[in-house]
């Protein structure tokens, strides 16, 4: 199983956290997982990440070993990544990964942090967007087959989670991309009903997150075409986020589908190469 380090937050809970920080470390990442996924997701983008760097890999609260946090609001969440920084990356130039519903979290993180982007120290760096939730998207499907399909599949790995069904059949095929430990881990994580408890009221609030504001730092958008009903609209649609930054980039991978942009190895590179600082792709 993988390593991880309980971080015990001021409010008495504690939140899961796979981290790293070498001697000479040069910048910090902090990776954000999409809905139901742990920080095991990012396993193969930190093994290419360069030794200079520092990074935080967490579980949201009610995720893996993570305490609950009931109702958890928007800047909840936010100040949880406040303290991860202060307490494994506070002098480092941050770079923010996110995927899915995490590639929202991590600029929506950023754009609320404007005031602070810019200290010398610990200053953020810029943002990756990988295969993100769009929630203007998200909240024009509500009531709609995607909506309902989305939340009847949350519901229906919870009750699979309960029996001990889906420990049988693997969540995602992207899993079996990864490295045996990885996978026995994935599956010990996908088992707990609280999961996906969690990720079906995470999916439900965020249907209710506000559109992301301006970042006011760099910001790479990766786009996975494969597999999604409507490449075109997809593409279209995660073009919309070259906006929120005046440095903009945006990466469209034909090749990769929504998990497998961060579960295959090639596809782990170039998002590592797209982390560190300075690297325009």
């Amino acid at each position: 199983m993988a390593a991880y380090t309980l971080f015990e937050r001021p409010d008495g809970g504690v939140i899961e956290v796979d981290h790293r920080r070498p001697p000479d470390a040069e910048f910090g990442v902090l990776l954000f997982n999409g809905l139901g996924l742990p920080h095991e997701q990012w396993s193969w983008v930190r093994g290419f990440l360069p030794g200079n760097a520092a990074c935080v890999g967490y579980n949201r609260p009610g995720h893996g070993l993570s305490s609950p946090l009931r109702g958890a609001t928007l800047e909840d969440q936010f100040r949880i990544v406040d303290e991860l920084r202060e307490r494994y990356l506070d002098d480092l130039p941050l770079v923010l990964v996110g995927h899915s519903i995490g590639g929202y979290l991590a600029a929506a993180y950023a754009a609320s942090r404007r005031s602070v982007a810019s200290r010398e120290s610990g200053a953020l760096s810029h943002v990756v967007m990988v295969d993100p939730t769009i929630i203007s998207d998200l909240q024009a499907s509500l009531g709609l087959l995607p909506d309902w399909w989305t939340r009847q599949r949350l519901l229906m790995e919870c009750l699979w989670a309960a029996t001990g069904l889906n420990i049988l059949r693997p969540m995602t095929p992207a899993g079996a991309l990864y490295s045996e430990e990885i996978k026995e881990s994935l599956t010990a994580y996908h088992a707990r009903p609280r999961v996906w408890a969690t990720a079906y009221r995470e999916y439900m609030t965020a249907r209710t997150y506000p559109p992301v504001g301006r970042l006011g730092l760099p910001l790479h958008v990766v786009t996975a075409l494969k597999g999604t009903r409507s490449a075109e609209k997809h593409r279209r649609s995660q073009e919309t986020m070259l906006e929120l930054s005046d440095s903009s980039w945006h990466h469209v991978l034909d090749d990769a589908d929504h998990m497998g942009v961060v579960a295959e190895q090639t596809h782990a590179k170039t998002l590592a190469e797209l982390v560190i600082p300075g690297r325009v792709a």
